[in-house]
């Protein structure tokens, strides 16, 4: 059985597969794995929309991270890190796709996402220190 784009098959079968648990037990640890499969999504969905709103690219259909093509990580981790944003640089998280940061959404408050496409729109802007593809 495969999972689709939210884990939900990998989260029923998890729940499932787990016979010495009994039934009232994996109830509220499917509805517990339910209410953040759909946290995570409302964040990620959050962040996307603040930069697209900005003008920026990103994608991230689920799990905890938000990809952003960059012309040059090291400029932008760094843009953002001295706006007091921690990102991490997408080298060692790809094999063949270009420059980008990774943002982890899983401590992303929804309301933050603005704020933070705020601080990335001023770092890749002609002003900032790179510019975005």
């Amino acid at each position: 059985m495969a999972a689709d784009v939210d884990g939900e098959v990998a989260e029923e079968r998890l729940v499932e597969d787990r016979p010495e648990v009994g039934v009232s037990t994996r109830r509220g640890l499917a509805g517990r794995l339910r209410r953040a499969r759909e946290t995570y999504a409302r964040r990620r969905r959050a962040l996307i929309e603040a930069l697209g709103d900005r003008g920026i690219e990103a994608t991230g259909r689920s799990g905890l991270n938000v990809w952003i093509p960059v012309a040059a990580e090291a400029p932008v981790v760094q843009g953002l890190l001295d706006a007091g944003w921690s990102v991490a640089a997408g080298e060692r998280f790809r094999l063949e796709s270009g420059p980008a940061i990774r943002v982890t959404v899983a401590r992303l408050d929804p309301r933050d996402a603005v704020r933070f496409a705020d601080a990335l729109a001023a770092v890749l802007s002609p002003q900032g220190r790179t510019l975005q593809t």
